[in-house]
């Protein structure tokens, strides 16, 4: 492997499988897989998507410039500390996990001073995931955030924004771990609450027949992976609750109108929303 750059990808479901398709090219690198399931380390050598399996995790991860790992918050933890003894002087290891404060101080104190580490948040899915739904173009115009430690190696942090731009990022913008946390409590976190809670009872008589449009786009995400979910929504903490008390006061104003037969106060409420709205899509 000597003088080939390498990036290993440690997960290989819908995100990591993404990323390894999209990172082909990326500084004409060496790309090794790794997944719990070797069925599916293997499917990915076997289709061209990865260059090398992984005999294990450590192996897969030693000679490692960059090291990626895409999984829930759990395995993200329990992989770092398996391979911190492991990995590269010098390299990158980076993570794609939704919520960063802890996760960040946890990962921060498992490596060792010669590994340098930067969070990664693309802001891209879909709502089925497994490697068989993995996309190389996935990421196209996505918003991908970065999140540093402070006092961060300024060269990772140039190289995760080189990646992020050749996956396909539209804007990449950097936060501290705390306002990443914030503002996707707001952006991601609570639009899952908000989906599930509209399916979560639903009319007896219903029928595809009854829903367009709308029910689609503010349900879709409701097909949801309930394991994964459950586990960044706890991590999310006294962010989400100040996000859903919000949200829920929002629900109250609305309900208080109808139940007064207040038109004008409804119509105030949904003016100022369309004014959000309109404003949010030029930021």
């Amino acid at each position: 492997m000597s003088g080939r750059y390498s990036v290993s990808v440690i997960g290989l479901g819908l995100m990591g499988g993404s990323f390894a398709r999209a990172l082909r090219g990326f500084r004409d690198c060496v790309i090794t897989g790794w997944d719990i399931d070797p069925e599916i380390t293997a499917l990915a050598q076997n289709l061209g998507v990865t260059d090398r399996a992984g005999a294990s995790l450590t192996k897969a991860v030693e000679d490692a410039d960059i090291c990626l790992f895409c999984a829930g918050p759990q395995g993200i933890l329990d992989g770092v500390a398996q391979c911190a003894g492991v990995f590269k002087a010098g390299s990158v290891v980076s993570e794609i996990c939704g919520v960063k404060t802890q996760l960040s101080q946890m990962i921060a104190q498992m490596l060792p001073d010669n590994v340098r580490y930067i969070g990664l948040h693309p802001m891209a899915g879909k709502e089925i995931g497994g490697f068989h739904n993995s996309d190389a173009n996935l990421f196209k115009n996505a918003g991908f955030i970065l999140v540093p430690p402070e006092n961060c190696d300024e060269d990772a942090l140039s190289l995760m924004r080189e990646l992020s731009l050749f996956v396909g990022a539209g804007r990449v913008v950097v936060n501290n771990a705390r306002e990443h946390d914030a503002l996707i409590a707001y952006s991601s976190d609570l639009p899952h609450i908000a989906a599930t809670a509209l399916v979560r009872s639903y009319p007896e008589n219903l029928t595809l027949a009854h829903t367009a449009g709308a029910f689609r786009d503010c349900t879709r995400i409701a097909d949801i992976d309930a394991e994964l979910w459950a586990g960044l929504l706890s991590l999310s903490g006294p962010h989400l609750l100040s996000q859903l008390d919000a949200y829920i006061k929002n629900l109250q104003e609305v309900r208080s109108a109808l139940a007064g037969g207040d038109s004008a106060a409804l119509r105030d409420f949904l003016q100022i929303a369309g004014d959000n709205k309109r404003r949010i899509k030029t930021l």
